[in-house]
């Protein structure tokens, strides 16, 4: 074959993987950080007869054995909002899936509690974590809240405060005991978009995963082949499982066995009997180890399912109508099944009852007894790519792939006729199944792979998709599988076309210089897709524009290499500021920026149109944030807690200048100011944006601005990208007599020092002490003397020495800023900082308040005694010596060397 690789070698799929550290198997909470978290899983509230099988399940999105110290879980009463029973976790572990039990003694929980002790609703169930009082007897509360279920069993209950609080927006769920005559639960499961939602369970599930059968499903009129066992032998249990409504009476359906490769019928019998509360059906022999709901004829012989290749089948009439020999019809087929080991089965066989559709591959990687099971219920029939190798599970839901243990998936085909291919995703998915199976004798099938999408980039077709597995360990072994098709770009066969697989479809063109100042790495707690990763910021922000509508809101996106980058791996999270939870979360792969580098975010009625379009007054105004994170691991989801994980940029915004977002700050913007989104900036709509330089998560980068969807920011002619070049070059301070009280500042000559302001910090609490706005411009010389002596004034502001901490009260400041006049007491910050100097006469290993402004210089300590400080290169820094001299009048003079 040469270089050319068959379909098998397609999967050059393109994955980030990330670097994986060695763990303990067990993760502390300062491990976690915010990675994972702890989510209620599962609630059975109401238990029929004396509620002696309630219980709530717990989850840990590591999927894994985890601690639960911090966490607390917290039932309120509905009446009153006040909480009846507080469960304090520290100790705890989750069992090996991240699963943890608080329930009746019947469901074998980790910690027991007595019957009757969850209330029915309208009630609560909250899940806390930190430091706070959490008590029984306290009112309802979201400090430290990290997951919380409103429940009712009527409904006409109410609860309106312990919706406002706990689960803003959403209304108190619904426990319906019409759902079912037995018992029922409250799973958390995932939606079609990917997102957790609430949902009634079929089947009580205590210390396992949800089965996660969406509720409409179930009600399907058509009954199904659900799992299939062959048995090898006469000893061995063989089995066929089918599903339809639950407890129901079946009639008039027969099931068809054919060989696979004469076509010929060589079995039929009548299904008749009642399914399941679960809406499964058993079939198999009358002596088997597992009680069947409906035997074989007593005159089978067994085996009955033959090894392949051989067909089931499911129609509607009856056995009389299906003679051995006959050919199939073709009408009247509810569904149908062909598998095979290795030889092909008849292609008229699989044209008649699965067209389309190859024959499932019966290889058994797995030890020990291995079935073929349905994972695609109950709306798909007559396809074998819903079909998974599992362990057998008769009379059960079957053991499926779950997006609970997912990672999505790229690659790129280099196709001229980009949109020919957009219809074939079907078998380019075939050929990434036929692939990693060949490769990794894994037993993986099209069912692992959900949400397929095709788009066309500039050099061919992306394929994306989502790759769920059963456990974390299994997820991490199919991700190493595909990791050894990282390599070269590879020729494929398609037939009698070669086509080249490769990781991306984006042109190799190299981004220009970034400007001085600007960095080039990837910021801290991020993961490195490729080389530009550190060069996607957020650019625009507009929130909030005039009037009632709100439709014309966006976030602009802007990578600086100004042409087309690929999204994959992105997600942009956007958090609402009074209980620092997402409110909407956006995955970004599949998507691109235009080829100037823009990519837009925003409600319909923007122009230009957004590439993602949002609800009307779906981003909030504020106190708020806007964040962009890079990750293929971190499990983004709305109302998760705010996190730094994977962050690579972020806007904190309000448009109310009282309001305050502290948690959202701290996290993802630490030590700055919360912008304010000024309405009075233009009597027409405004927005953030970024202006003064290209730094991620740097509140000082942005201004309000007249409103530039996919364009240049308007950024006004003050606005600069960097701020003027000004360093602090002495600085004379004294107790005694001398007139030499001093700061000179070192500059281009002709700068302005408009916009600036030269702050003295005290260092016991690290608090501007004194604040002064500069004027004027630096002198021919490159130098701007400002004096402390009193004599003089500067702006009508009076600085004197006195106002000034004394080198013998330990480390102190001085700053300048690009800001206006900063208030006395406020915190140092690195926040719009253009240059410091940090002295001390108590030199200590100790970090202090000012540490981060710049290393400190020694001075002397003497009562009265004039310093003269002349900042040395920063390795000469705290040293009292090289660079320091004393002066006639016993000033001591620091020197830059």
């Amino acid at each position: 074959m040469g270089d050319i690789w068959l379909v098998g070698l397609m999967v050059l799929v393109h994955v980030w993987f990330p670097k994986v550290a060695a763990q303990n198997l067990i993760k502390t909470p300062r491990d976690q950080k915010t990675e994972h978290t702890l989510l209620i899983n599962e609630v059975n509230a109401d238990s029929l007869g004396e509620d002696t099988s309630e219980f709530v399940e717990l989850y840990h999105t590591s999927g894994q054995t985890a601690r639960l110290d911090g966490y607390h879980l917290v039932f309120y009463n509905g009446n009153g909002n006040q909480a009846y029973k507080v469960f304090n976790l520290q100790g705890k572990v989750t069992n090996s899936q991240g699963l943890f039990l608080v329930g009746s003694s019947s469901v074998n929980p980790a910690i027991v509690i007595p019957k009757n002790t969850i209330q029915n609703g309208p009630d609560a169930i909250a899940v806390y974590y930190g430091k706070g009082n959490y008590k029984e007897g306290m009112g309802v509360t979201n400090y430290g809240l990290v997951d919380a279920l409103v429940h009712k069993t009527k409904k006409t209950d109410r609860a309106d405060t312990l919706v406002r609080v706990l689960t803003p927006g959403r209304d108190a769920f619904l426990e319906d005991s019409t759902f079912r005559t037995t018992d029922e639960s409250i799973e958390r499961c995932r939606g079609a978009d990917s997102q957790w939602i609430f949902q009634v369970a079929m089947t009580l599930t205590p210390g396992t995963d949800n089965h996660c059968i969406l509720t409409p499903q179930p009600n399907a009129s058509a009954v199904l082949i659900s799992e299939v066992f062959p048995a090898s032998s006469f000893e061995e249990f063989e089995f066929i499982e089918l599903q339809g409504p639950r407890s129901t009476v079946l009639r008039d359906i027969v099931l068809v066995l054919i060989d696979g490769r004469t076509k010929d019928i060589y079995f039929t019998m009548d299904i008749y009997g009642k399914t399941s509360l679960d809406g499964l059906l058993l079939i198999g022999p009358a002596q088997g180890k597992t009680p069947v709901d409906l035997p074989f004829p007593e005159n089978t012989t067994r085996p009955a399912l033959r090894g392949g290749p051989n067909a089931i089948a499911l129609y509607r009439g009856n056995s009389s109508s299906f003679v051995p020999g006959r050919v199939l019809p073709a009408t009247s087929l509810l569904d149908a099944f062909v598998y095979t080991s290795d030889e092909e089965p008849n292609p008229e066989l699989l044209e008649t009852l699965t067209p389309g559709r190859p024959a499932y591959k019966e290889k058994r990687h797995q030890l020990g007894d291995v079935s073929m099971s349905q994972c695609n219920c109950c709306s798909v029939t007559r396809d074998s790519l819903s079909y998974v190798l599992s362990r057998p599970t008769p009379g059960k839901f079957n053991d499926c792939p779950s997006k609970r243990f997912s990672q999505t998936l790229s690659f790129c085909l280099r196709v001229a006729d980009c949109q020919e291919w957009l219809l074939k995703s079907e078998e380019v998915l075939m050929a990434l199944v036929q692939a990693l199976g060949e490769s990794c004798s894994c037993g993986v099938s099209a069912a692992y792979f959900k949400e397929p999408k095709a788009s066309c980039q500039d050099l061919g077709l992306v394929f994306t998709t989502l790759l769920t597995a059963k456990s974390e360990d299994q997820l991490s072994s199919l991700l190493l599988a595909f990791e050894t098709f990282l390599e070269t770009p590879r020729l494929v066969s398609f037939g009698r076309r070669n086509i080249t697989a490769e990781s991306s479809c984006f042109k190799d063109i190299n981004a220009p210089d970034l400007p001085p100042g600007v960095p080039s790495e990837i910021p801290e707690g991020t993961q490195e897709p490729s080389v530009h990763v550190a060069k996607l910021l957020i650019n625009e922000v507009n929130p909030d524009n005039p009037g009632g509508a709100e439709d014309t809101e966006y976030i602009e996106l802007f990578y600086t290499g100004r042409t087309r980058f690929d999204l994959q791996g992105y997600w942009l999270v956007l958090y609402n500021g009074k209980n620092s939870w997402a409110y909407r979360v956006l995955d970004l792969s599949g998507h691109h920026t235009d080829k100037l580098g823009y990519f837009l975010v925003g409600s319909s009625a923007v122009r230009p149109a957004p590439m993602i379009r949002l609800p009307p007054n779906t981003i909030q105004n504020g106190a708020d944030a806007v964040a962009l994170y890079y990750s293929n691991t971190t499990p983004y989801a709305v109302n998760m807690a705010v996190t730094a994980e994977g962050l690579v940029d972020a806007v904190v915004y309000t448009s109310r200048m009282p309001e305050k977002a502290h948690q959202l700050v701290k996290v993802l913007v630490p030590g700055q100011s919360i912008l304010y989104e000024n309405d009075s900036h233009s009597t027409e709509d405004e927005s953030l944006s970024r202006c003064y330089s290209l730094t991620a998560k740097l509140q000082s980068s942005f201004q309000v601005t007249t409103v530039t969807p996919l364009g240049e920011n308007f950024c006004s002619s003050s606005s600069a990208l960097v701020p003027p070049a000004i360093r602090i070059s002495e600085l004379c301070l004294a107790g005694g007599t001398t007139h030499y009280r001093f700061v000179e500042l070192e500059g281009k000559p002709g700068a302005s020092l408009g916009g600036l302001s030269l702050v003295f910090f005290s260092g016991k609490e690290g608090k501007a002490h004194a604040s002064v706005p500069l004027r004027g411009t630096v002198e021919a010389t490159g130098l701007f003397v400002f004096a402390l002596d009193g004599e003089h004034e500067h702006d009508g502001t009076n600085v004197t020495f006195k106002d000034i901490s004394a080198a013998s009260e330990g480390t102190s400041a001085i700053a300048v800023y690009s800001t206006s006049l900063i208030p006395g007491g406020t915190k140092a910050t690195s926040e719009n900082l253009v240059d410091a100097l940090v002295y001390t006469c108590e030199p200590s290993t100790a970090g202090g308040h000012l540490d981060f402004l710049g290393p400190p210089y020694a001075v002397p300590c003497k009562d009265g005694r004039l310093f003269h400080v002349d900042p040395a290169p920063q390795e000469d820094a705290g040293k009292l010596g090289k660079g320091l001299a004393e002066l006639p009048g016993g000033e001591v003079l620091l020197r830059r060397l």
